[in-house]
């Protein structure tokens, strides 16, 4: 019955439900493999044990079939000789032998129900064992993004909204502040077009003016040179 139970817990558990409840998917693919193998190798040693019982009942079965023939015999052995207290004995005897044949054919027939449903369940561990090797990585690989996923998701859970809302917003502030200044250095290292024509304007009304004045004092010079002649 253990056996039987055994079995049964094998094939209601959910694979994909186990595996969310551990921290190591393959390892624990690797317990199951091991696990239905050691099933599998139960269950192969019970239907053998089942069918040593079975050899043996028949055996039992035989010889009491026998015996009950022989007793049979000797009950009409007996009649034939007048000695019909020996005939009673042998026919009592006969129908002992018969009875246990009876339980024998019952034993029989629920061994014979128990290997069956073993030869089933054993069809079934080897149709389970063959596919969560099959898709053991596949198993594997679902198990660890679940997993990932759910870490994921906690950490999300435990963070608070308003904090990572007050973390953008000085984040989005830092960057707004570097592009200002990635302005400002723009405007001060660079000469507009503008400003070189203003400067251009500028030195060209000084050199006017400058010459205008040389030439007032070269006027004045030469005036004063002409009243030095005359006197």
């Amino acid at each position: 019955m253990r056996m039987i139970k055994r079995i049964k817990d094998i094939f209601s558990a959910n694979i994909n439900s186990a595996l969310d409840r551990i921290e190591d998917p393959e390892k624990m693919i690797g317990l199951m493999i091991r696990e239905l193998e050691e099933t599998q190798d139960k269950a192969r040693a019970s239907m053998a044990e089942r069918k040593g019982e079975l050899a043996s009942l028949a055996r039992q079965k035989k010889e009491l079939q026998a015996s009950a023939q022989r007793w049979d015999e000797r009950a009409k052995l007996a009649v034939a000789n007048d000695r019909e207290a020996l005939a009673r004995e042998a026919l009592v005897a006969k129908k002992q032998a018969l009875a246990q044949i009876e339980q024998i054919k019952a034993q029989e027939e629920n061994l014979s129900a128990i290997l069956a449903s073993q030869s089933t369940q054993m069809a079934q561990i080897a149709d389970k064992l063959a596919e969560v090797k099959e898709k053991r990585q596949i198993l594997v690989h679902r198990a660890k993004s679940a997993k990932e996923k759910s870490e994921v998701a906690q950490t999300l859970k435990k963070s608070d909204s308003a904090e990572i809302a007050a973390k953008f917003s000085e984040l989005e502030s830092k960057i707004e502040r570097m592009e200002a200044d990635a302005q400002m250095a723009g405007f001060h290292g660079t000469v507009s077009s503008a400003d070189e024509f203003a400067k251009m304007e500028s030195d060209a009304a000084i050199e006017e003016e400058l010459a205008t004045l040389k030439a007032a004092a070269s006027a004045r010079k030469k005036k004063e040179e002409k009243k030095e002649e005359a006197k």
